[in-house]
């Protein structure tokens, strides 16, 4: 019996490649010097092959997990720390660990592709690639770009900038521009002054630049890590008083200037019951702009909502709500800090809970139903005093790269 083998032409190969899982593709690196390098390292194969499972929608979704270590305060517990909102950096140096954790529970240690692995942070993903560094209170010390699913890597040159005073902390946020193929780190510096500094680094010119605001269009008492959305990355005031709604800013990558978005009317229409709100924003599976909203100093549950038509306000949708209570039989609700870090799909949600990440299905006035549970494991060494900090995020499980200019 004959064997016959067909060779087909090039364009053809990158068509069907195209159509396959980044799984098997990464298998497929091994079959020859030139698949491995259209794979890995051919920033237009890896765009194309995203773009085609974004329109078929078969992205596979991924959560990273990053933990490192915080110093207990005298007098705290380990649970303070968890939040973040307790945490100071250790003197001793620890190496940060990256994981990943699919739908089926199945866990990858990432080796990060750099000596300066101590004390990073993940400060933001899009398709693909995620943002890591080491931001301190007024400047950074790292910064890369980083595909985890590919290992491809860069770093970001140091910004020139210091904040003119230490009273307020970096804001910083991570996104694309589709009409100009570029991706973009956005750093917004406040300043008491009247004029505030937005430094931008492009990735496609591999350089910083600056550009000033009113201090109006983005107040300094804002959430740090922005989220990515719809061409904008988005900050939240936090609570404030009854007479102080919060309010989301959105700086628009491609024009470079601020706006603030619309949140739910509905929100406040009881002026009688009229209690302060936090907003925390989040990204929705299918790229929407989605809300957690809660009473402030209000640990029960909330809504979450997703703006359908990005802009428009009466888009706004309720997705689901929920109430802590809920989930007795899941956990001690009333001992146990939690925070909604992600959602998933339109109505699984992603409770973080001290040392484990709760799958949540909420389906329309249906009581949630926790569908899976993961527990966070201490990998790093044990020291007295010292606690570990997780964080949880999604990101896409693509091939995309960006050359270097």
């Amino acid at each position: 019996m004959s064997s016959c083998v067909v060779d087909l032409p090039e364009d053809i190969i990158v068509k069907i490649l195209c159509r396959l899982p980044v799984k098997s593709l990464i298998r497929f690196t091994c079959v020859s010097k030139r698949w491995r390098s259209l794979i890995i390292s051919d920033p237009k194969f890896g765009k194309s092959h995203f773009q085609f499972a974004s329109q078929q929608r078969t992205l596979r979704r991924k959560v990273l997990l990053t933990s490192y270590p915080a110093v207990i305060e005298p007098g705290s517990t380990p649970n303070a720390c968890y939040d973040g909102s307790w945490k100071k950096w250790a003197e001793d140096k620890f190496i940060t660990l990256f994981q990943s954790l699919d739908d089926k529970f199945s866990v990858k240690n990432f080796t990060f592709p750099s000596e300066e692995i101590e004390d990073l942070e993940e400060m933001g993903s899009c398709n693909g690639l995620v943002l890591v560094g080491r931001p301190c209170r007024d400047h950074y010390k790292s910064l890369f770009i980083w595909n985890p699913s590919t290992g491809f890597f860069r770093k970001i040159p140091h910004p020139s900038f210091r904040m003119k005073s230490g009273r307020y902390f970096l804001n910083y946020g991570f996104g694309h521009v589709s009409a100009s193929d570029d991706y973009k780190l956005v750093s917004v510096v406040p300043d008491p002054s009247d004029m505030l500094e937005v430094h931008i680094f492009s990735l496609s010119a591999n350089i910083w630049k600056v550009i000033t605001a009113p201090y109006s269009s983005f107040p300094c008492w804002v959430n740090r890590h922005g989220t990515f959305s719809n061409g904008a990355i988005h900050w939240v005031t936090p609570c404030g008083n009854k007479t102080l709604d919060p309010v989301i800013y959105a700086f628009i990558l491609a024009e470079e200037e601020f706006r603030r978005v619309p949140l739910p009317p509905v929100l406040w229409q009881n002026e009688e019951d009229r209690n302060p709100t936090k907003i925390t924003t989040l990204v929705h599976l299918g790229g929407y702009l989605c809300i957690w909203s809660r009473k402030c100093f209000d640990t029960q549950g909330g809504e979450v909502w997703a703006m359908t038509e990005y802009g428009v306000p009466e888009s706004w949708v309720k997705l689901f709500q929920f109430n802590i209570h809920d989930f007795c039989n899941v956990f001690d609700v009333e001992q146990s800090p939690w925070d909604l870090c992600l959602i998933t799909e339109g109505d699984t949600m992603v409770l973080r809970l001290n040392k484990e990440l709760l799958w949540i299905e909420c389906r329309n006035e249906e009581k949630p139903v926790c569908s899976g549970r993961y527990r966070l494991e201490k990998v790093q060494p044990k020291v007295s005093n010292l606690a570990f900090y997780f964080r949880a995020t999604v990101y896409d499980e693509t091939l995309v790269s960006v050359a270097e200019c």
